[in-house]
């Protein structure tokens, strides 16, 4: 049965306001762990995205992007799940900082997500660099260390590969429309260009593996 979150959220949200600060980075205490596998992550995209957004949209591509790279790479769920859940940082309901990858981390750990996965929600696509850029990188990387071996890369991979509105794209056609919607002194455009190097080699190695995989 799909557990409904609107009562945890507005439990947070009324702490939030009557404490005048950010409560997203506490733990849960006292509360069922919601179900956060592959099936788990879907159903609460559905509950904090409205239809037909943007941002529900790219977050369904990169998970069925996610799905791919498990089935031919032999990895587990958890990249599923983090690719499905890696923005959810920028619903309503998570919505803090500004700094998407933090708030989702803090509002799953809320929810009784794992370390691991938290991490990697919180870690993705270069998330330091932007951290640094809004003087958050101290916080992030003290709450959420960053997560060895591959997952990251992988996660990374799948977001800077799908669309905003869910479609599979070239690594260059993924920053020419990160670019043309934000304005180059914006503070995304800017750690992308910082990021972007990176990023692109990032990109090419999970290529150059799929297609040894495929072969």
């Amino acid at each position: 049965m799909q557990t409904r979150t609107p009562s945890l959220t507005t439990y947070v949200v009324a702490r939030r306001a009557a404490r005048g600060g950010a409560l997203y980075g506490e733990p849960m205490h006292g509360t069922t762990p919601r179900e956060l596998g592959s099936a788990g992550a879907q159903a609460l995209l559905t509950e904090l995205f409205e239809p037909g957004a943007d941002r529900l949209a790219h977050s369904i591509g990169v998970g069925r992007c996610a799905e791919h790279v498990a089935r031919v790479l032999g990895q587990p769920e958890l990249l599923v799940s983090a690719a499905y859940l890696h923005d959810i940082g920028y619903a309503a309901a998570a919505c803090d900082t500004g700094l998407h990858q933090l708030d989702g981390a803090r509002y799953l750990r809320t929810l009784g997500a794992s370390g691991d996965l938290t991490g990697l929600v919180a870690h993705h696509t270069a998330a330091t660099v932007e951290a640094a850029e809004r003087g958050l990188d101290v916080a992030l990387r003290r709450e959420f260390p960053a997560p060895s071996g591959e997952l990251l890369d992988l996660l990374t991979y799948c977001d800077m590969t799908t669309s905003a509105r869910g479609e599979a794209v070239t690594v260059d056609e993924r920053f020419e429309r990160i670019y043309d919607r934000y304005p180059p002194d914006h503070l995304v455009s800017r750690s992308m260009q910082h990021a972007e190097p990176g990023l692109r080699r990032t990109v090419s190695g999970i290529e150059r593996r799929l297609a040894r995989s495929l072969r």
